[in-house]
């Protein structure tokens, strides 16, 4: 079609990029969960990482 640009789909490396940005969102969520109660800070790691 002369009017639609050449697109390159790569359904591998689009998987992977959603896969990423959902895994790093609830991550997100996760980590302000635990900055906000410092009672989810069950483990030593978690409590080191999350030191002030």
């Amino acid at each position: 079609m002369p009017l639609v640009p050449d697109v390159q789909a790569d359904l591998s490396s689009y998987v992977v990029e959603k896969g990423m940005d959902g895994i790093f969102h609830y991550l997100a969520v996760e980590e302000a969960k635990i900055r906000q109660n410092p009672a989810a800070r069950t483990t030593e790691l978690l409590k080191k990482v999350f030191a002030k």
